[in-house]
């Protein structure tokens, strides 16, 4: 099973209503090109569903991705809250899965199934291959 990690892209910086927070133009444009990007390199993968945190930002940086895969995406109240076994219960083991989410909650994620710490940026993707059953994942390289 692969999880690609995606965070969301650049936002407005005012913290009146974190959950409403909008992705920015700079933000909406480097989102584009890194979808287009990353779309000619995902073809290849068959089956895989597409899961957003319900944050505005994070739904805006999925409605991109979704344009680019042309494949529609559900949300998950836990990708903003957190809890790695809530996600991995409700994985299919012969599923694939793109979650667009937050930080710090991606790279502790991350950290959680492979023991590896890692930055990542806004729009950035993360692929960890995952043993499901074993919970325990290694971290594979994309370069777009």
């Amino acid at each position: 099973m692969r999880i690609y990690f995606i965070r969301h892209g650049e936002a407005e910086s005012s913290y009146e209503n974190d959950f409403t927070r909008n992705l920015t133009t700079a933000g909406r444009i480097k989102l584009h090109k890194t979808f287009a990007a990353f779309a000619k390199f995902f073809s290849k993968l068959e089956d895989y569903k597409i899961y957003s945190s319900p944050l505005n930002r994070a739904k805006q940086t999925a409605e991109i991705l979704s344009e680019y895969l042309k494949k529609d995406f559900g949300i998950k109240e836990y990708l903003a809250t957190g809890p790695l076994n809530q996600i991995l219960d409700d994985f299919e083991p012969n599923s694939n899965y793109i979650l667009v989410g937050h930080e710090p909650l991606i790279s502790n994620w991350i950290r959680e199934l492979t023991n590896e710490n890692v930055i990542v940026s806004r729009g950035s993707i993360h692929l960890v291959e995952l043993d499901l059953e074993k919970r325990k994942g290694r971290l594979l390289k994309i370069t777009i």
